[in-house]
This record gives structure tokens, C-alpha cells and sequence, in this order.
């Protein structure tokens, strides 16, 4: 798969978030912040965000109802892995997350849904 510019912002987002998630690990530690918890979110949304955007570059551009599925379908496939992530991180009893974690990691969500709605906006 060669890069594309389109995919820029979400690998740039991936890239800061990384970024500041390390910095603040070593330099800045942040209390009630699990950093090593939202740097697997973003890997996660990131590796997602891959592979609907290839789902996207491959749609049909003559049949909207298709495009709109696709979404949806990304976003389902994703409150799924999520969902799978959670029981699993919940069944290795490792404490909990923290209200603020949570936060930034739904934050993080929406940002990576906003770029692929924006992503199947301009292929039309």
C-alpha cells in the first residue's frame, strides 16, 4: 500500500499522540492518567482507521446508500473490538482505567470517526 495524502492527519494524529503520551511518561508524569492505556487506545483506533480507510478507497463512489454503510459499519466494527478490549482488560484485573483515561480515550474515538466520515465525504 503506498501512503497516500489523505491519510496524513490520521497518521500525524497517530504520531502526536505518541509524541506526547512518551513525553509525559518520562518527563511530565501526569497523576490519575493511565498514559500507557491511551497509547494502546490509539494504536488501536489507528490500526482500525487503517484498515477502513482502505474499505473506503475501494467503494463505489456511484452509490451513496453503500458509502453511508460502510461507516456504519466501520464504527460498529469498532465499538465491537472495543467492546472485546474492554472485557479483556477487565478479565486481567489490572485496576481501573480512571474517569480521565476514559475521557481522552472517547475523545480520541471521535477524532478517528471524524476523519473517516471527512475520508468517505471527499471520495464522493
Amino acid at each position: 500500500m503506498m501512503f497516500d495524502k489523505k491519510f496524513l492527519p490520521v497518521a500525524a494524529l497517530f504520531m502526536l499522540m505518541n509524541a506526547v503520551g512518551l513525553y509525559c511518561i518520562y518527563y511530565f508524569p501526569l497523576e490519575g492518567i493511565k498514559i500507557p492505556f491511551i497509547l494502546v487506545v490509539n494504536l488501536m483506533l489507528f490500526v482500525l482507521s487503517v484498515f477502513s480507510f482502505r474499505r473506503i478507497q475501494k467503494m463505489d463512489v456511484q452509490k451513496p446508500n453503500l458509502m453511508v454503510q460502510s461507516v456504519m459499519m466501520g464504527t460498529i466494527i469498532k465499538m465491537m473490538v472495543f467492546a472485546v478490549a474492554a472485557l479483556v482488560y477487565a478479565k486481567q484485573q489490572k485496576g481501573p482505567v480512571g474517569l480521565t483515561s476514559l475521557f481522552i480515550s472517547m475523545g480520541l474515538y471521535l477524532v478517528y470517526t471524524y476523519l473517516e466520515i471527512q475520508w468517505s465525504l471527499k471520495k464522493q
